[in-house]
């Protein structure tokens, strides 16, 4: 099993939107960075703050991410 990372989490317009690979740098993206997501939408980063966290999840990343890690359910 590999510790590398398959894809991220970003808050991006109201959801947490995954994001392929580990993050740039080891840090967050900057609010406005325009990302493009494992849902293929592209969208605009907001800031990462305790608040935006709490978004609800993009089901569609949900689902491909699941399908990168190999998770079955």
């Amino acid at each position: 099993m590999t510790s590398e990372l398959k894809h991220h989490w970003q808050p991006a317009e109201q959801q947490r939107h995954a994001v392929a690979g580990p993050l740039p740098g080891g840090k967050q993206h900057g609010a406005g960075e325009r990302l493009d997501t494992l849902c293929g939408r592209r969208v605009v980063a907001a800031a990462s703050n305790e608040l935006n966290w709490l978004w609800p999840t993009c089901d569609s990343c949900m689902e491909v991410a699941k399908e990168r890690v190999g998770a079955t359910t």
